[in-house]
């Protein structure tokens, strides 16, 4: 299994990512996310990356139409990792969403779960 999905609380999903995701993956994802959005109208999520080598093609489909169809949806997203690459996610993934973004290394992972737990005070236009 290239993705695990767990609730950090009602508002919260973390999901950790490595190897390759594929479209049975982000269709996983996607069901959970889709239900808290329609329940909360705006979620939070912390991606946790680890050893992640990419997307099928068709599975980085499915990121984009999910970027597009929930722009305004996701309030925060944290996401956490080692290295470069995954700080260079958090900074690509900026455009495509109006949350707040933040990056943090692997060993600061608490404090990544306490930042998503808290609930942003404005929404955006």
């Amino acid at each position: 299994m290239s993705v695990a999905i767990k609730s950090v609380d009602a508002r919260s999903i973390e999901v950790t990512v490595q190897d390759t995701l594929t479209v049975e993956d982000y269709q996983r994802f996607r069901e959970l996310t889709d239900e808290r959005i329609e329940q909360y109208g705006r979620v939070n999520l912390l991606v946790v990356v680890k050893d992640f080598s990419g997307w099928t093609p068709a599975a980085l489909w499915e990121d984009l139409k999910f970027d597009v169809a929930h722009y305004n949806d996701v309030a925060r997203l944290a996401i956490v990792g080692e290295g470069m690459s995954q700080s260079w996610m958090a900074t690509v993934s900026k455009p495509f969403t109006s949350a707040e973004v933040h990056y943090y290394a692997l060993s600061d992972i608490d404090a990544a779960r306490r930042w998503v737990s808290q609930w942003p005070a404005a929404v955006p236009g």
